[in-house]
């Protein structure tokens, strides 16, 4: 059950990405896709300890947290996988072009706080945007990419285990 939903959640997440790549490459690091790979982490918390809730009738909060901290974070792992499989295997030569967007994104998150790239006191500031992107596609970058996403994926774990850790209320006597 557990791993059927984060399949589940994990091919979703790949899809997700696929789809928009098809509809314009810029979208892979759209404003879309931090909130629609959190959804989805979180719908594959909730189904999974909803799951063991009903039909173990309890859920004890350290479990509760294991479940989702586990579901969560291989759904999560479709992100990683969408990115071996799709700048490794399917599109090596689009490599290029995200790095390139990632410099441009950059450059322009640093404009934001009135900050230019070409005045950074010599800092090679796109060159080590650059190096970061390509870093970051490699299988060593997914990899660390994988495990510190971690820590967001158990802060957001911690949460919906302490929502859902209780009885169904119709089972805690609080309705009669």
């Amino acid at each position: 059950m557990l791993f059927g939903h984060a399949a589940a959640g994990a091919a979703l997440v790949m899809i997700g990405y696929f789809l928009a790549i098809l509809r314009h490459f810029e979208w892979i690091l759209g404003a879309w896709s931090t909130p629609f790979v959190l959804m989805v982490v979180v719908a594959v918390m909730v189904m999974v300890l909803l799951t063991v809730r009903r039909e173990e009738g309890e859920l004890a909060f350290g479990r509760a947290f294991g479940l989702s901290l586990l579901a969560g974070w291989l759904a999560r792992l479709g992100y990683t996988l969408f990115n071996l499989v799709y700048f490794h295997l399917l599109h090596p030569e689009h490599v290029e072009a995200y790095v390139e967007l990632v410099v441009d994104k950059s450059s322009e998150a640093l404009g934001v706080f009135g900050l230019d790239v070409e005045v950074l006191e010599g800092a090679d500031m796109a060159g080590l945007f650059r190096e970061q992107a390509l870093w970051s596609l490699s299988i060593s970058g997914q990899g660390a990419d994988a495990l510190t996403a971690i820590v967001w994926v158990a802060i957001v774990a911690l949460i919906v285990s302490a929502i859902l850790k209780r009885p169904p209320e119709s089972e805690s006597g609080l309705d009669a």
